[in-house]
């Protein structure tokens, strides 16, 4: 197909001011940009008054799960984003080790929901994905927690000789098949149980692929120095270039510190030679597994060992010493938050708790918010989601502005009460941040969505308009472009976006989205 975009403000990617051009589609290719005269067309788009950008990238995601729910990618691509960095925070899909593999797939199910397994490797879920089709493009990560799983299960230990060995032999075969890096997540398990010199070993090893180590540290509260700099310590230590993931300083008390201490250490290691970097989505609140509320040991052995845990009455009272006098490292969210402040965003079992505080909860069943939560992950067999507010509005500001920080929506792919974060972080950038509060400019915006990311990634054809590059195009009204969706509606579709190719094809025309599966599975030796 051959498509002609007229009268385009382009906004190329790069930061540069925008210029007037039409642009040229050609397949999957942008074939000219600026006079396109003598150029067939099957149909030419008038976008006069609009603003055309490359297909953002959101460059922390948790849709590895978005062939199983491809109707959930509009909600995505209703905002421009066309292609997704998927496996972050330590977890992926693979690799699969078969007597391993029943932790694996139960401590995902959190995320990835109760899909069908049938893959052991990144080559054969590349597969699985492309057969079934995606509707953004999907850039792969392999986690560190996967690798973990697959190699000492949920022990909380450091790995032996043997076992390093393997996770780096497994983490070489994975890369190999093309995956664009290793991610951590040092709040979970097995991650939390994860010494600094044994991701030091396996990040010498993604080096040697070109790839990036992107990292949930280890913890985002009292203790958010010491983890940016474990983080810039191991970029520093294995010479790869690191990321950040959605840097926060989390809780009333560490207010403030990303501006007196943390931006200051990356700055800084930049300066010193380390290619380090950071993301960001902008709101206040989080969200990830209601489990992490509980102390680090009562996961080891995985889900159904901490479910065992919780039933028996000696373990949950050790559970409320630690939550009530902490564990040193541990980035204990209730201290920093409170039980007011966790709110469940999904319950398979118990849908009317969902969009309610703990605190609400163990109101409402009698109880102390301790036993609710311990109760509740029972009966929801450990896979409920929350929303936690943490974060100062102050500290997402300052953040954002860094010529460091990309916008990344850590969207969970979720039917239930998920983070609003899922269907309106880039509208939300664009209209609330940029436009109406000026803390950026609309052509940096727009570099921290496309350009950015794509150079951290190493993607040579994407995130920019230039002639050559893959036709992933958003065509959007500044003036109109917002997020939607709230925590009481998280799921609302946001607006002022009028067209988005993905790979040259018109998915939404018109602010009318068609549920065309033209995404691809971008492995890195070819980036195709």
């Amino acid at each position: 197909m051959n498509i002609i975009l007229r009268n385009c403000r382009v906004y190329d990617g790069s930061g540069n001011s925008w210029y007037a051009a039409d642009i040229a589609i050609s397949g999957d290719r942008i074939a000219r940009v600026g006079n396109v005269s003598g150029f067939s067309a099957d149909e030419e788009i008038d976008v006069r008054g609009l603003a055309v950008a490359p297909g953002f990238i959101d460059i922390h995601t948790h849709s590895d799960n978005a062939s199983f729910l491809p109707e959930l990618s509009k909600g995505k691509i209703m905002q421009g984003v066309t292609t997704e960095v998927i496996g972050n925070c330590g977890m992926s899909a693979f690799p699969v080790r078969a007597e391993n593999a029943p932790l694996l797939k139960k401590y995902l199910s959190s995320i990835f929901g109760d899909i069908e397994w049938s893959w052991s490797n990144l080559a054969e879920f590349a597969e699985v994905t492309t057969s079934r089709g995606i509707v953004t493009n999907m850039i792969p990560l392999v986690g560190h927690g996967s690798i973990r799983i697959a190699a000492m299960g949920f022990d909380k230990r450091p790995a032996t000789d043997d076992e390093m060995e393997f996770m780096k032999k497994l983490l070489a075969e994975t890369m190999e098949q093309g995956a664009f890096g290793l991610s951590s997540g040092l709040i979970y398990p097995p991650g939390v149980y994860s010494t600094m010199e044994e991701l030091i070993e396996l990040c010498q090893v993604v080096r040697n692929y070109g790839g990036i180590y992107t990292t949930h540290v280890r913890n985002e509260s009292d203790l958010v120095e010491e983890s940016v700099k474990e983080a810039i310590t191991i970029g520093r230590n294995s010479n790869i270039a690191v990321q950040i993931s959605h840097h926060k300083a989390a809780g009333k008390a560490n207010w403030g510190k990303p501006k007196r201490i943390t931006i200051p250490l990356i700055k800084q290691a930049r300066e010193d030679g380390v290619d380090v970097d950071m993301d960001l989505y902008p709101y206040t609140a989080g969200s990830t597994l209601l489990s992490v509320l509980l102390p680090p040991w009562c996961h080891e052995g995985g889900v159904a060992e901490m479910l065992e845990r919780l039933h028996d009455e000696e373990c949950r009272q050790r559970i409320r010493y630690d939550m009530e006098h902490g564990i040193p490292g541990w980035d204990n969210i209730i201290k920093s938050s409170g039980w007011d402040q966790v709110f469940v965003a999904s319950a398979k079992n118990n849908k009317e708790i969902e969009g309610k505080s703990m605190e609400e909860i163990s109101k409402k069943r009698g109880q102390d918010p301790l036993t609710a939560l311990m109760d509740t992950l029972i009966e929801e067999e450990g896979t409920a989601t929350m929303v936690v507010f943490m974060m100062s509005e102050e500290d997402v500001r300052f953040i954002m502005k860094q010529p460091e920080t990309m916008i990344g929506s850590d969207g969970i792919p979720d039917p239930g009460k998920t983070h609003p974060r899922y269907f309106g972080t880039f509208a939300r950038v664009l209209g609330h941040y940029t436009r109406d509060e000026k803390v950026l400019h609309l052509e940096d915006a727009i570099r921290k969505m496309t350009s950015f990311p794509a150079k951290k990634l190493g993607l040579k054809d994407r995130g920019i308009i230039r002639e050559g590059a893959y036709a992933d195009l958003v065509v959007f009204d500044p003036k109109t472009v917002d997020d939607v969706a709230s925590y009481e509606n998280p799921s609302e579709i946001a607006i002022g976006f009028t067209h988005v190719f993905v790979n040259g094809y018109p998915i939404v025309r018109n602010g009318e989205f068609s549920l065309v599966k033209n995404g691809r599975f971008i492995k890195r030796q070819n980036q195709t």
